[in-house]
């Protein structure tokens, strides 16, 4: 008998229609399996076949053949267990499902048939949600599925359960998921708060304007003068994300999970903070692999990705950062077809100004030669420090202000002037692809800023003075935007892009 199992790859983060077609005959007792499956898929049968054992069912003595389709898709994981295991049970006679057709099934079989969560559902489900079908899956699977508002879904422990629900004819355990629901314990931010750094106002101040545009930034100091917790301040004063923001962020996440992970796969409802450490690879930094899965650069998709030690990281995997830092998407072609991993993310770095790190240090002297700091420099390229709005030096804080301090300002008040900025852009680009300042065009910059005329001049002025490229002049006007953003005002004016100026380079 031949049967259809409808069923879900994933080809980067893109879930795939794949159909499993089953065709049990009678004759010589064999199985074939075809389609470009994977090793994993094509160990498949021996999981399946026990797994079918324990739900008390035989599908051996059959010459069967089961052809994964489309065949020119490569199939990977475990993914395809459930549904192999539903078709060799239906193909063989051993059970009947009614409308078996409006069911997709995903889901991977331990011998004893217990089902065990995989990886990508939340993309099979967006996938499927206006299709009107419903999705068979493994209980652990549950919460992933259930962000999807609208979908229609069926959750199982084991497959003896998943037979005797589909037997009964599914419609009492079909469950609809009602969305998002945001844990107010979940949402809380792990970061430390700025009211605990002492002095450094500038440098928080420049973080607050990265915060509130969405600019990349560059703090550039002496060893131990603060950089990197500062930087890891920054979640704490990130406005929320959106249930558009939670679904992008949860789809890239769910489809980046390895062998090892907790079984129970959380929404992601912060601000990703992602910290490679610098002897990251390209290809864990920009995704790719045998497996072709998304990289840093798009797990930290609508967060923050924070690169310490920036010099030390090896130059070729900083340049392979330039495009995302532009386009905001990851774009790597393989013979197989080429996939597009969305990484719109702040990109932070934190560096010394020389190999011994105290260059800008008033108190202690540099060892380091002119040559050595200009290759220490030059590590860092021109076109990547011209993709980093933000450049502040970062200065050793004065032991004295270590005694009788008074309150600084805490994380939770910069955050609410953050959050009136992004609201002021939220509603300026209503109506547009742009989210933040950042992502603006040179075009859209412009129109933004509404400089008069004396503002403009000292803009150019400026520019021309600091040498600085057609890209950095327009990214200095979106700094200036939101530098009046923050003060609530309808028009760039020279104080504003003064303070931005200010940011552009360090020293």
């Amino acid at each position: 008998m031949f049967k259809r199992i409808r069923s879900y790859c994933l080809f980067g983060i893109k879930a795939v229609p794949v159909s499993v077609e089953v065709d049990a005959a009678q004759g010589l007792p064999g199985f074939t399996l075809v389609g470009l499956p994977d090793s994993a898929v094509r160990e498949s049968r021996e999981r399946v076949v026990s797994a079918i054992r324990s739900v008390g069912k035989v599908v051996t003595g059959f010459r069967t053949t089961v052809n994964l389709s489309p065949a020119d898709l490569r199939k990977e994981g475990s993914a395809l267990d459930l549904p192999l295991a539903v078709g060799l049970l239906v193909a063989t006679g051993e059970v009947s499902f009614p409308h078996l057709d409006r069911y997709v099934f995903v889901g991977e079989l331990s011998l004893d048939g217990l089902m065990k969560p995989v990886r990508g559902v939340l993309s099979m489900a967006m996938s499927l949600l206006k299709d009107g079908s419903v999705l068979v899956i493994p209980r652990e699977n549950c919460q992933e599925a259930s962000l999807v508002e609208g979908l229609r879904f069926i959750c199982a422990d084991t497959l003896k359960e998943c037979v005797e629900v589909l037997e009964s004819g599914g419609d009492s355990a079909i469950q609809v998921a009602s969305g998002i629901k945001r844990d107010s314990a979940a949402a809380v931010y792990d970061v430390p708060d700025f009211k605990n750094v002492i002095g450094m106002e500038g440098v928080k101040r420049a973080l607050e304007v990265a915060a509130a545009g969405a600019h990349n930034f560059l703090l550039v100091g002496s060893p131990g003068a603060g950089k990197t917790l500062c930087a890891r301040c920054l979640p704490g004063i990130l406005p929320d994300m959106t249930d558009e923001e939670i679904l992008e962020t949860t789809r890239i996440h769910s489809c980046a999970r390895r062998a090892g992970d907790s079984a129970v796969f959380r929404p992601v409802l912060v601000r990703p903070f992602r910290s490679p450490h610098h002897s990251a690879s390209m290809v864990s930094l920009v995704g790719g692999g045998s497996r072709l899965a998304p990289g840093e650069a798009s797990l930290a998709h609508n967060g923050v990705l924070f690169l310490d030690e920036l010099p030390e990281f090896n130059r070729c995997v900083l340049e392979a950062l330039r495009e995302p830092m532009e386009d905001g998407s990851v774009s790597v072609s393989r013979a197989s077809g080429t996939v597009v991993w969305p990484a719109r993310f702040m990109m932070g770095a934190a560096m010394n100004p020389c190999p011994c790190g105290f260059a800008m240090d008033p108190k202690r002297v540099c060892t380091c030669l002119p040559d050595a700091r200009k290759r220490y420099r030059e590590k860092i390229s021109g076109p990547l420090l011209d993709r980093i709005d933000i450049q502040v030096s970062v200065p050793p804080v004065d032991a004295s202000l270590f005694v009788g301090r008074k309150e600084n300002e805490s994380s939770a008040a910069i955050r609410k002037r953050v959050c009136a900025a992004r609201e002021l852009q939220r509603r300026r680009f209503a109506d547009l692809p742009f989210k933040s300042n950042a992502e603006m065009t040179s075009e859209w910059a412009r129109k933004a800023a509404a400089m008069d005329a004396p503002t403009e001049r000292f803009a150019v002025s400026a520019a021309d003075k600091m040498n600085l490229s057609a890209r950095g002049y327009y990214r200095l006007l979106k700094v200036a935007r939101t530098v009046a953003d923050l003060r609530n005002a309808v028009n760039v004016e020279i104080t504003d892009l003064s303070e931005a100026i200010r940011y552009r380079t360090y020293s």
